[in-house]
Formats: structure tokens, sequence, C-alpha cells
């Protein structure tokens, strides 16, 4: 094996579960305060960062992938209230929020992010009903903790309001009068540890010009499903919040928890509780729900109720059982990943074939006919107002650089609203659609960039990107970091594993707890299928994955290390024994199970990559990254596998590791993660000879 790595304390911890055990000889790194684990991150990174830095791939991946940032526009939609447009642009790598109002010649700045402090992010606001005032959530470095500032748009110098142990983008929606703020706040973390698992979130009203210790308490998580999440809506005229109360990941695109349990509360203007009003159960915890808009006493709901593949419905909130339920958008064939009301319409985004499409209907479900997009690709979002006869929306491709449309919903015309101004000649590049037979025979697909007329001789650097988990979506969007890889001479692939929600909820359920496996089984058949078809083969084959991407690259290198050149590793899930003990754990076990689950228990033994290392094999070569301040996946996942691997190692191939100190589960920033990416590809360039293969070796041909 090779020599060098700096070392790692074994100890011997032992856990027993179902008369089986399973040792963790690094289980102190879990202390992340550590002295000792600080000793050893610092030994880690200064054996691995200088020369990948120093590696020319890196110069030269870093400059790929700052021109296609420049790509996207810099502005996004704006949402309208009270006659002014607020919206964030992004200049010098920071985000910024900003506001035109009537009249006003050019756009004024609210929120400097240079004035947040190092690191410091707008990450999601929301203006009041009458424009005056917005409430806008900060965090640093790509932290999930944050704390929402309230703002008179008038008078920005300083925040009206600040509210602490806030997580992700709020929700936060503001009363009717526009005086009152509703929003979600936590107990602070546990012992002053942020990757602790965060409890007790509850819905709060914080009134202007009131002490945030005054703040009401409006609803909290019932006593038997203490450990599950809340969000809400509050659409309409605002005067119905509906309190969902969340268990389970499934929530690819705009639906929210596997399950779901409403919550009916009625408010008065202020956001107070309407006196002598109760709060009333709208629907049992058993499919996933959200309000999209009130009036004359009915709920529109988009749901995944009776519908793998979700629809839409109006709810008669007076007897709300779904037998009762009028359709409006019935289950299609296609997977509906959004559904928002704009402008006395619903405007509705489908993936079909694992691209999108979007309809317009009338409030009784009538079509209104389809929003014509350019190509096959991906709409990534879309802004509007309830009362907006517009709606806005960003659209892209893998080969599209980004283009921000308008539609209209009284002509149905659209038009192009921003676009970049010198987009690069990309013609010299393809996608195509494959499809491949997993273990099982299920067929699965994947999208493949690579050069036109690529030689099918087994010889060029290839990257395969999976997740395969969470109900998530791997859409064709436009991807800097595919863009540039091919541009610096590879192929990339993207799969679409089991465990996603590409083709619903069936597609998610197949890969999920005691079934798992069957992700890691489409990843291996995806790479199989790139080496079959003559375009790499295992000298030349790399695969990558993020977060519990983490896990399957990790799960897969472990099972088929012949089969692969290189890994990488982000922000990863390698230990599935103790999956559910920390970060966002407990909200993800309908998911993964646990190991106190005799049920499930010898699939995670059996996967967990942590723990199904051989000592003495030879392993591809490895880049784990990861921040030591992610507080969704804590970083010792990271630690202990690299610690555990390197023991492992039986050859010559390096197995290195990154540490970021700060950075969270997003990687800090768009800076920070084209960063991280030019530093993985000055990796692959080492390993794979990236540059010695096809013609846009030498990263100037072809595409810019």
């Amino acid at each position: 094996m090779p020599g060098g790595y700096p070392p790692a304390r074994r100890t011997d911890v032992v856990d027993t579960f179902h008369g089986v055990e399973v040792r963790d000889p690094y289980r102190w790194m879990e202390d992340l305060r550590s002295p000792e684990l600080a000793a050893w991150i610092e030994a880690q990174n200064q054996r691995a960062e200088p020369g990948l830095r120093g590696e020319p791939a890196y110069a030269r991946a870093l400059a790929r992938m700052k021109a296609l940032e420049n790509l996207y526009p810099t502005q996004e939609p704006g949402r309208e209230a009270g006659g002014r447009t607020f919206f964030r642009t992004l200049v010098d790598e920071r985000i910024h929020l900003m506001v035109r109002g009537p009249g006003d010649a050019a756009p004024r700045t609210l929120v400097d992010a240079a004035a947040l402090g190092e690191g410091g992010m707008v990450r999601a606001f929301v203006p009041s009903p009458d424009g005056r005032r917005v409430a806008y959530i900060i965090n640093r470095n790509g932290a999930d903790w944050g704390e929402i500032r309230l703002l008179d748009v008038d008078a920005p110098e300083a925040p009206i309001a600040v509210l602490a142990n806030i997580r992700f983008e709020g929700p936060m929606q503001w009363s009717a009068d526009g005086d009152g703020l509703v929003y979600r706040r936590f107990a602070p973390p546990r012992d002053g540890r942020p990757e602790a698992p965060a409890e007790d979130p509850a819905l709060y009203l914080h009134r202007l010009g009131t002490p945030v210790a005054d703040d009401v308490r409006l609803f909290s998580l019932p006593e038997d499903r203490s450990d599950w999440s809340l969000a809400f809506d509050l659409p309409g005229d605002r005067r119905q919040l509906f309190a969902s109360v969340e268990r389970g990941p499934w929530h690819d695109g705009n639906l929210g928890g596997s399950r779901a349990q409403l919550h009916l509360l009625e408010l008065e203007a202020s956001g107070h509780l309407r006196k002598g009003a109760k709060p009333r159960v709208l629907t049992e915890p058993d499919a996933a729900y959200r309000v999209l808009h009130v009036e004359d006493g009915r709920a529109l709901v988009f749901t995944d109720r009776d519908a793998p593949r979700r629809r839409v419905a109006w709810m008669d909130l007076a007897e709300p059982a779904p037998a009762r339920w009028q359709p409006v958008i019935p289950e299609g064939e296609g997977v509906l990943t959004n559904a928002q009301w704009y402008g006395g319409r619903l405007v509705a985004h489908s993936i079909e074939n694992v691209h999108s499409v979007l309809r317009v209907f009338d409030a009784d479900g009538k079509s209104l006919g389809d929003v014509a997009l350019p190509g096959t690709g991906v709409v990534q979002g879309l802004y509007g107002g309830a009362d907006s006869p517009r709606v806005s929306l960003l659209y892209s491709g893998l080969l599209q650089p980004p283009v921000l449309l308008q539609h209209d919903l009284a002509t149905g015309q659209t038009r192009v609203e921003s676009e970049a101004e010198q987009a690069p000649d990309l013609s010299a590049y393809e996608v195509s659609q494959e499809w491949f037979a997993s273990k099982d025979g299920t067929r699965v697909p994947m999208f493949i960039v690579a050069r036109k007329a690529v030689a099918r001789d087994g010889s060029h650097p290839t990257l395969l990107y999976g997740y395969g988990a969470s109900g998530t979506s791997e859409l064709p969007y436009f991807r800097e970091d595919a863009l540039a890889w091919v541009q610096l001479g590879g192929i990339y692939a993207i799969a679409n594993l089991r465990g996603g929600g590409e083709f619903g909820r069936a597609w998610y359920e197949a890969a999920i707890r005691e079934r798992k496996q069957t992700t890691y089984d489409d990843m291996i058949a995806a790479a199989e299928h790139l080496v079959a078809s003559g375009r790499t083969g295992p000298k030349r084959l790399a695969i990558a994955g993020a977060s519990n991407g983490g896990m399957l690259v990790t799960a897969v290198m472990v099972q088929r290390p012949d089969l692969l050149a290189a890994v990488l590793a982000d922000v990863p899930v390698t230990d599935a024994m103790r999956r559910h003990i920390a970060g966002n754990g407990a909200q993800q076990v309908d998911q993964w199970g646990t190991p106190a689950d005799a049920d499930v228990f010898p699939a995670l033994r059996a996967y967990s990559p942590l723990h199904n290392l051989a000592p003495g094999t030879c392993y591809p070569a490895t880049l784990v990254t990861t921040s030591h301040d992610d507080q969704r996946l804590p970083a010792w996942h990271a630690y202990k596998f690299t610690a555990a691997l390197q023991a492992a190692q039986g050859c010559e191939t390096p197995i290195l590791m990154l540490s970021r100190a700060s950075g969270g589960h997003g990687g800090g920033g768009v800076s920070g993660w084209m960063d991280s990416v030019a530093i993985q590809y000055a990796f692959l360039a080492r390993v794979l000879g990236l540059g010695e293969a096809g013609d846009d070796g030498s990263g100037t041909g072809g595409g810019d």
C-alpha cells in the first residue's frame, strides 16, 4: 500500500445490532472539536491541496467555470409588491438584494452583500403586500442556519428586527396587514453545535415594533410527531394558514415531505389566531400536500394522494374528505413537479421523459395551452405573483445557456426577457439520451454530453454523475461543470437512477430502505453501459456524487473497484449505521431506515461503505471533499471513511481528502463551488490523463 498517509488512531468501539457486531474504530472523529482531529485534517489538506492547485488542469478548469458561469442572467425575475419590484442580482460573485420603484431610472441596493461580512449571503426574501418592507434570510458560508432580517424599504440603513434560529429558506410570509411576519423558528442548536439535529420547529408571529421575545407561537408539532418537519402556506388573502406536519424526503419539485398532515389555522389580518377559531386537521399523514390558493371556502391542493405522479384538486374546507375533492389537473403520464397560481390561472410544470413541459389551466382545469419552450431542456424556476398576469421562467439545457423568458398569461405569448450577450458556439458538442438495462432488467435513462463524432475506442476520460435519492430528479439543465469537463476533453454522463423522482413516487420507492441497493445497481449498470458503448474503459472512467450521492459513489467503488479509475465523493454520507443521529438524519429515516429496524439492518450493513472496505484491495483513486462546518451531513462521514480507506488501500493509487473550514453543505457560494470543481478536475486530470485524449485536450478548442 502507498505510504505517507497521516496516521489515524483506531479504537475498539463496537455496536451490536440484532446479534451482529459492527465495529467503528474511528468513532472518535465524530467529535468535530477535537484537537487531535484538527491536526489530522491539517495533515490531510497539506498532503493533497498544494499539489492539486499546482496541476495545470486546475487553472484551466477554473477559467472554464468562470466563463460559463457568466452565461447566467445576473438578475433573477422580480417579485412585485406595492408597485415595486424586488430582485436579487449577482455582482462580483456576491448576491445583492435590489428594488426598483415606479419611475425609478435604475434599481437601488437594499442589501449589499459586502456589508454582510465574509461569506454572508441573501438566501431568500419576501416583500410585504404593500411593498414598504421586506424580510430576507441571510446565512454565512453556505450554512443551513441563518437569521431573518426585516427592513424598511425607504430607510434600509439598519434592520427593523432580527429573528434568529432560522434554517434554509424559511418559510416566511407577511400577514394580511403587512405589519406582521409569520415564520418558522427552531430551538437553538443543542450545546451550540450547528451540526446537531434541528429541534422543536414551530410557527411564530412577529409584529413590527414589538420585542422578538414577545413573538407569538402560533403552531407546534404534535407531541406524537416531535421529530417530524414543519412547513406552511399562507395563500390568497392570508387569512388561512395551512401548517404542514411532514415526514420523509420525497421533495422533488415543490411539494414537500412524502407524508404530511395539513392543519388549518384561521388568522386575523394581523396574523394572530382568530378568536374562537381552533386549529382543524384537514388530512391524514398519508400523502404530500401543498395549498396553492384559497377562495370561496375552497383550497386548491397540489398532492400525490391517490396519484403517484401527482395531481391538483379543489378541497372544500368545510368538508375536506378526499372523496369530495373536485379534480382540476388529473394525474398524467409525466410527473407534476410544480404548480403555481398566477393571475387567476394555474401554471403547471411536468417532467416527461426527463425534460420540462409547461402548461396553463383555468380554475376548473380547462387547458389554456402549453407554454412554448426553446427545446427539450428544463424550466429551473417559476416566478410571479398571485395577481400577476405574467409569469417568468428560467430555462436551460445541457448545451443551452440559461435564458429568462416571460409568458403573458392573457395572450399566451412568450418573449425573451434576458439572455447571455455573447453565448459560446457549442455546435461542436452534442447531447444524447440513452437507456440501459439495470441488474433487475429495468430500463434506466442517462444523458451523455460529448464532442460530436467522438471515436468509440474506449480511450476517453469520462465522468459519470449520479444521485438517486430523496426523490430528486437529475434533469438536463445547464451545468457549468459538465460543459467545462467536455471542453477540457472529456465525456460527461448523468444517470437518472432509481431513488430519484424522474418517473414519480414508484421510481423513488423502488430504491429506499431495504431496497436501497437498487440505486447502486443502477449506477454500476450505467458505468458498464459507458464501457460497453466504447466511449471509455475502466482505466478512464470516474464517478462523482455529492451528499447522498456521496454514499452512492463510495458504495459503488467498494462493490466494483475493478470498474473505475477514480471517484469524487463530496460532502458524502458513508456510515449507514449512524446516518440518523446527526444533521438532518432524523428527517431521513423514512428513506434510509435505521439499524434498529431488523428489516432494514441487513441491507444497511451490506452496503454501508465504511463497513465494507476489504483490506488489501486496490481501490480506485479517490478524492473525498467536505466542509468541516457542514450542518446537514456532518463532516465526520468523510473523515471516518478517508481514514478507513487509506488504511485498507492495497495499491499505489492515491486516496486524498480536502476539508474546507467553511462552506456548509453547498460549498460556500458560487466562487467556493467553482474552486472545488477545479480541484476535483485537477485530480481527475492527474489520474485519467485528461488532455491526452480527445480533440479538446488542450482546453482551447471547440466551444467558446
